[in-house]
């Protein structure tokens, strides 16, 4: 078995079969993954998490403005039985909601988590991979 490029594909084929192609020799081409990398600056929001209580929080501030859940799905751009698991913690809303809702009733719903510090020096530029923030979880 050798490798022949057949059709725009290498692949091991016998000698009676590699007349369909060309024959490759050389090393071979070998699959490397992009590894997806993360801003420093993107990791601003990392260390946000959710209020414990984050329904209950919607649920009196929406009212306290005269707001109905139909109303106020409108102004996040929501249905009303999304409010609704909302208010009553079914679901964690996605970030782009939790700006939704935060600028929509002037609260925040995030709080800083106490935990792993990350620090960037000054000159050096530091790109971190998604499997480097799960190793300092």
């Amino acid at each position: 078995m050798s490798p022949a490029k057949i059709e725009g594909a290498v692949i091991d084929v016998c000698e009676r079969c590699s007349k369909f192609g060309t024959k490759v020799s050389g090393p071979q081409l070998a699959y490397t993954p992009i590894k997806k990398t993360i801003k420093i600056s993107e990791l601003a929001n990392l260390d946000l998490i959710l209020i414990p209580e984050y329904g209950r929080l919607i649920s009196k501030v929406r009212e306290s403005k005269g707001l109905t859940r139909y109303d106020f799905a409108k102004r996040i751009n929501e249905k009303e039985s999304v409010v609704k698991r909302l208010e009553d913690q079914e679901f964690e809303p996605n970030e782009e909601m939790v700006k939704r809702i935060e600028d929509s009733l002037d609260i925040r719903l995030r709080e800083r988590y106490e935990g792993v510090v990350l620090r960037q020096s000054e000159k050096k530029r530091v790109d971190l991979t998604a499997g480097d923030i799960v190793e300092a979880s």
